[in-house]
């Protein structure tokens, strides 16, 4: 079907372990590493048929595991009856490129919407750009505050900056082509280089062209049949698929593939590096073989890997198959995604309804079947499809599903598989800070970062923490997340005393009380079977610890304040306030840390005096975390005088 237009023994090892944990660092607010062997916890090519069983249909942001592959499957979206919230296509990525956000369509609305790519939760609706075409939206591969587009209404290729939501012109197509008809990107895979330069694009059905944004060069290709597509650019951009084709950088035809047809398709690498075309084939190429539901095309060569093949004991290829092999963050390389829909669509038989990873690593192909994706599209056609995309870690696997069975046909909502390989080792810390939370909201406000107040690194490298490390060191304030509050340092004991710091980080918190840490923490950063209790300082509200210590498992550790009152130690001490029952958030009006400690007492008040009337400031004594020291402030202040925690420093 063709796509929708408009549409610590070995400290060796240990060292060795950490230089390639860092070298698979992403941006400062991604938790995931480019992860290597995405087939780890899962049955490699089994060719066993694994009928799909009848499921409940997960609620919003539930998860579920999939009876027959054993697999994590999470819903993401919640679109209501009779409507449709699904991924732009197989071959245009859905996450940025550090897996923080994540487009997704509304068919509802006609509207693309934001959401966070890790908890899935909405941000906002995409109402101020209006594509030529709703999946041909490009993420920056590099970036991931940017994505680019065609304009609709216009001829331009735009750059769209999400945290400033800034929308810039990069090149008016119509005018550096000179073309005077209707101008495209072409139809099915169509996408950007992985250096984000190169685009492809025709002027009617008669000239076909590539643009290099970095020196505004334009190529026109020697092409006689244009056949309502245009070119589509390899990752490495000096290659191009055209109709079985492939033509050079100067636009030159450069060699033919072993295809039958143009089929349902994505561009990718290889392994071993080459810029590849995966596809799915429905006969035998011209040379013989090729055929099956992934067939990797080797463009420098020429060369074609059967991954789901019938050379490789498959059956005959299944309809509906869309790829995606976007993995470009995994340092392993050759990873694609693929979803079946099937002959029968009851999910039976071999690869019926299922959704799969594969790799294209020509002598070590390696085939994983990742769950049943239970949409059947007879109710929705086109919108029923589910169109896999992988995650640029390759480590998760999005797709669109009606859900077949009680549920069949109404709805259509998103969900991802997360695979073995996501897990990996997380630290998840949650709190409130009084003086900025909103009861009406639910969340906090952020206005030092509205007001570009957030400083240029973290801020607790004076007394009384003395912290000196250098997350955040250069920031501009576009580096912060969007919804960053302030800073927060958190600091893991083995025991109660500060003698028993094992680790500390700074971290970012977020306007739902999450805490981003821009230097990811590792097991190794802790002991062995370890437990700790995990303190949180800021600079003007009073510290917390957890009330018990917290197991460090292989998986990382979590503590949410949010919902629970800190460590007391004693009757006199206090660990966090009660907002309203079972809400929790750290005392404000902690500003003289460096004098009273973890004390509100009147030295906090004589430093508020000193410093009410300054505006427009990153202040101790602003307690409500609004850029300004007024008469506000002293009302956190007043109720909570006197109160002290029990924390030793």
């Amino acid at each position: 079907m063709g796509k929708l237009i408009n549409n610590y023994q070995f400290p060796n090892l240990i060292n060795i372990m950490k230089k390639i944990f860092i070298l698979c660092l992403f941006a400062f607010f991604t938790t995931i590493c480019s992860a290597q062997d995405l087939s780890q916890g899962l049955v490699v090519n089994d060719l066993t048929a694994h009928p799909m069983q009848p499921v409940a249909k997960p609620a919003y942001l539930d998860t579920y595991t999939d009876p027959s592959f054993g697999t994590t499957i999470r819903r993401i979206t919640n679109a209501g009856a009779g409507k449709v919230i699904v991924p732009m296509y197989s071959t245009v990525q859905a996450w940025n490129a550090d897996e923080s956000l994540m487009i997704l369509y509304n068919q509802d609305i006609s509207d693309h919407i934001l959401l966070d790519g890790k908890t899935y939760q909405y941000i906002r609706t995409f109402s101020d750009f209006h594509p030529a075409d709703l999946e041909q939206i490009f993420w920056d591969f590099n970036d991931p505050d940017v994505f680019y587009y065609m304009d609709g209404p216009t001829r331009d290729f735009m750059k769209y900056q999400v945290s400033t939501q800034t929308i810039t012109k990069l090149v008016d197509i119509g005018q550096v082509s000179g073309c005077t008809s209707t101008v495209a990107m072409g139809n099915d895979v169509q996408m950007m280089s992985w250096d984000s330069d190169v685009f492809t694009f025709r002027c009617a059905n008669s000239t076909v062209y590539s643009y290099r944004l970095s020196t505004n060069t334009l190529t026109t290709f020697t092409m006689s049949n244009v056949g309502y597509t245009a070119p589509s650019v390899a990752p490495s951009g000096n290659l191009y698929y055209h109709r079985t084709d492939v033509y050079d950088s100067n636009g030159n035809y450069f060699v033919d593939l072993n295809e039958s047809s143009t089929e349902h398709s994505c561009m990718g690498k290889l392994t071993n590096g080459n810029d590849a075309h995966f596809a799915i084939s429905f006969a035998q190429g011209p040379q013989g073989g090729c055929l099956g539901d992934i067939i990797a095309h080797d463009l420098t060569t020429g060369d074609c890997i059967p991954l789901i093949s019938t050379s490789t004991g498959y059956n005959y290829p299944q309809s509906g198959t869309h790829i995606s092999a976007l993995a470009h963050k995994n340092t392993e390389g050759g990873w694609v995604a693929a979803s079946m829909m099937g002959y029968a669509k009851d999910g039976q038989t071999l690869l019926d309804q299922e959704l799969v990873i594969a790799k294209a690593d020509k002598g070590n192909v390696k085939v994983c079947r990742i769950g049943h994706h239970r949409s059947d599209e007879d109710d929705w056609n086109y919108w029923g499809e589910p169109h896999a995309v992988i995650s640029p870690t390759g480590t998760r696997v999005l797709f669109a599903s009606d859900w077949s069975g009680a549920e069949d046909g109404h709805s259509i909502d998103c969900y991802v598989v997360e695979l073995p390989a996501y897990g990996g080792f997380s630290v998840n810390v949650s709190l409130w800070l009084e003086g900025t939370y909103q009861a009406s909201s639910g969340v906090m406000t952020n206005r030092l970062h509205q007001l570009n107040l957030l400083p240029s690194g973290q801020p607790f490298n004076t007394a009384p923490w003395n912290y000196n490390g250098t997350e955040g060191q250069g920031w501009s304030i576009s580096d912060y997340p969007s919804d960053a509050v302030d800073w927060v340092l958190v600091e893991f004991r083995s025991g109660l005393l500060p003698s028993n710091v094992v680790a500390t980080r700074a971290g970012v918190l977020r306007k739902d009380g999450t805490v981003l840490f821009p230097q990811e923490m590792e097991l190794t950063d802790f002991p062995p079977n370890s437990s700790v209790y995990v303190v949180v300082y800021h600079r003007n509200h009073l510290p917390t610890m957890s009330p018990t210590s917290i197991p460090v498992t292989s998986s990382g550790l979590s503590i949410d304040f949010r919902r629970m009152n800190g460590y007391t130690g004693t009757s006199l001490g206090s660990g966090q306030k009660e907002l309203s029952s079972g809400l929790w958030a750290l005392y404000a009006g902690n500003s003289e840390n460096a004098g009273s400690g973890y004390e509100i007492t009147g030295s906090d008040n004589i430093l508020f005096s000193a410093l009410n009337g300054n505006f427009n400031v990153y202040s101790e004594a602003d307690y409500d975390l609004n850029g300004d020291v007024n008469g506000n402030d002293k009302t956190f202040w007043l109720p909570n005088s006197g109160i002290f925690s029990p924390i030793m420093k």
